[in-house]
């Protein structure tokens, strides 16, 4: 006998209310469609910059309270969170009182028409990131600020980099790989969406963007709410 429409109702309530409880920033993030089917390995290891290619993030500062981010250049809430919490994080970073450890991923590539901007834009972040390591809080604002709407085809990666030269990185890195650093951001897209993440026993795997944590602890309030940040901050 087919379902009650009620019934029916009522579990599409019920399947929501519980992908929002796991999407990390409260109601307001990015998920992947699916868990990534990207390769997991890369030949980029070590570090360069202020990559590092072995544990899956970009770091600011070394200061002893750690940040973990994780980002897709494609996500409007990153974004959010970017102009609330960016320049107090980059301050943070600059003055010794905290390591910020940027984790771009791309869980929104099916939202570029084809063009797999979150790869490549994460992709040309972590070159700049490697290539001029004190320019990438401005990079990542700079990438952010040009961000392209969902479902179109995005930027090209020539503008790309030029936004990112604009915005302090080496010329030099126009000459980068940009494909090897494309194969390590879908490398750590599929290991985080896989999970378990390393930075956190709060959440299994990452399941939506921004995902914040503070000290391993998750920031669950609305990436666009800078005061609950800054007391969530403070208190961790």
């Amino acid at each position: 006998m087919p379902a009650h429409p009620l019934t029916r109702v009522l579990a599409r309530v019920v399947t929501a209310v519980s992908l929002v409880v796991v999407l990390g920033v409260g109601a307001t993030a990015c998920a992947p469609a699916s868990p990534s089917a990207h390769p997991t390995s890369t030949e980029l290891v070590g570090e360069e910059g202020g990559v590092s290619f072995d544990e899956g993030w970009i770091r600011m500062g070394t200061g002893p309270k750690i940040v973990d981010v994780y980002v897709d250049p494609m996500c409007p809430y990153c974004r959010m969170f970017e102009e609330t919490a960016g320049g107090m994080l980059a301050a943070e970073a600059e003055a010794g009182r905290a390591t910020v450890r940027i984790h771009p991923v791309a869980i929104l590539n099916r939202l570029s028409r084809g063009t797999e901007y979150s790869s490549r834009a994460a992709a040309v972040l972590t070159a700049a990131a490697a290539t001029t390591p004190s320019a990438t809080a401005d990079v990542i604002a700079a990438l952010f600020r040009n961000q392209p709407a969902e479902n179109t085809v995005g930027l090209t990666d020539d503008r790309l980099l030029d936004i990112v030269v604009e915005a302090g990185a080496d010329p030099a890195v126009r000459d980068s790989d940009l494909a090897s650093y494309r194969a390590w951001v879908d490398a750590q897209t599929a290991t985080a969406t896989r999970g378990p993440l390393p930075t956190t026993a709060d959440v299994p795997s990452l399941q939506g963007v921004p995902l914040v944590l503070v000290n391993g602890d998750l920031f669950s309030g609305n990436g666009g709410q800078e005061g609950a940040f800054r007391r969530f901050y403070d208190a961790s």
